[in-house]
């Protein structure tokens, strides 16, 4: 198994907030993030859709050491980068310090669209010199490197909704097999576009309840009718247990198990009986060493699509079949469905949920959807948490879970 991982920094860009703390107090109080959308004209761009989840546009960063450079980085790499600065500042880490040690960091984040919207900014135009570097796939993480001197194992996945959660646990077995100390890990994505919308959009993926933007999002719900678009990044710093205690930094959660594998099924749609998500908890619940009943908390990926949510449901239940399924949460209800930033998002906030004791609601659940039997937490609850499972799923039938358990 190698060494103990454990959480020791978070930071958060999310439609609630640019900060940890404004995020977590907005989910915890009830808040949405979700409203109209300002980035664009919607009528213009002719689409139907006009509402989102947005990230405010006061944009900035902590450390004033580490800089958003809009001339060469993409919107999505500006969000990890942001909230890369304040989970190194949380984690008291100062890149510039001599005390640094710059071989032994590595740099994950992955993200689904990456991006997007500098690619449709660009198209017909003839190329800057840095439109790669605002668009690419992997610049997020090479950003965060290099604006932190990060000289360890560096990668981004790019498996969709998955990514968030995929880079984490990458970066989990970069500490446990010894090839980094600390990591920066996480996702993000910015595809708040007309061409981001509309391709969810024409994809009928999206709800069409936009008279009411904050009741839009309803994870598990009879009445859900499709996702929320939005954006944001969340990251977290992955430490080795022991090189954390050396320094003195108290751990938020530690990270004991994760899991992947695929659907082999479908583009779009999982499977029929939730089979490919079912096994990778199964997998994270079996690398962390715990059986089922163990778990006290389960954050659901539950984007608020009719097949999604029932099919992720069914895993549940399958997976807790010998027991009951535990307290579920979707808190994409609040801050809509963030694509590859989704699963790292929901990390940072299972590391507050097990750090603080508080579990945060699922918005706008207000009628039980007999195909989604799951327990769903409608209002904050405090209670002490010791073991919690994150799920994740995306296109092409990839998933990811994380079992995280208090330090």
């Amino acid at each position: 198994m190698g060494r103990d991982v454990v959480v020791t920094g978070l930071g958060l860009v999310t439609p609630l907030g640019q900060t940890t703390e404004s995020t977590w107090n907005g989910l915890v109080d009830g808040a949405s993030g979700c409203g109209p959308i300002t980035q664009f004209d919607p009528d213009e761009a002719g689409l139907r859709t006009d509402i989102a989840g947005e990230v405010g546009t006061d944009t900035g960063v902590i450390n004033t050491d580490i800089l958003v450079d809009d001339r060469t980085m993409g919107r999505y790499a500006q969000f990890a980068v942001t909230a890369a600065a304040e989970a190194l500042d949380d984690a008291g880490f100062d890149p510039i310090s001599p005390a640094w040690n710059s071989d032994r960091v590595g740099t994950s984040i992955g993200s689904g669209l990456a991006g997007l919207s500098e690619v449709e900014a660009a198209a017909g135009d003839r190329p800057s010199p840095s439109f790669l570097v605002t668009a690419l796939t992997n610049l997020a993480a090479g950003h965060v490197s290099i604006c932190i001197d990060a000289r360890g194992p560096n990668r981004a996945p790019g498996t969709a909704c998955s990514a968030g959660t995929h880079a984490i646990g990458a970066a989990t077995d970069d500490i446990r097999r010894g090839r980094a100390d600390v990591a920066v890990a996480g996702g993000t994505d910015a595809a708040i576009s007309p061409l981001g919308v509309g391709s969810f959009e024409a994809m009928r993926a999206l709800s069409s309840r936009t008279d009411d933007p904050e009741a839009a999002s309803r994870p598990f719900d009879a009445d859900r009718d499709g996702l929320v678009l939005a954006e944001g990044s969340g990251i977290v710093v992955l430490e080795a247990r022991d090189h954390a205690r050396e320094r003195g930094a108290t751990p938020y959660a530690a990270v004991s198990g994760a899991g992947w594998t695929g659907d082999a099924h479908h583009p779009t749609r999982p499977t029929e009986s939730g089979d490919g998500l079912r096994r990778c908890v199964e997998q994270a619940l079996s690398e962390a060493n715990y059986e089922p009943t163990a778990v006290d908390h389960v954050n659901a990926h539950a984007t608020s699509t009719s097949v999604g949510d029932a099919r992720e449901a069914e895993a549940l239940e399958s997976v807790f079949a010998s027991t009951s399924t535990p307290p579920v949460t979707s808190i994409k209800g609040q801050i809509g469905h963030t694509l590859g930033a989704a699963g790292a998002i929901e990390a940072a906030v299972v590391a507050q949920t097990i750090s603080k004791g508080i579990v945060p609601p699922t918005a706008n659940y207000e009628t039980p959807d007999p195909d989604c039997n799951v327990p769903v937490v409608t209002e904050t609850r405090k209670n002490e948490i010791d073991v919690v499972v994150s799920t994740s799923a995306g296109f092409g039938g990839t998933n990811g879970a994380l079992v995280l358990e208090q330090p």
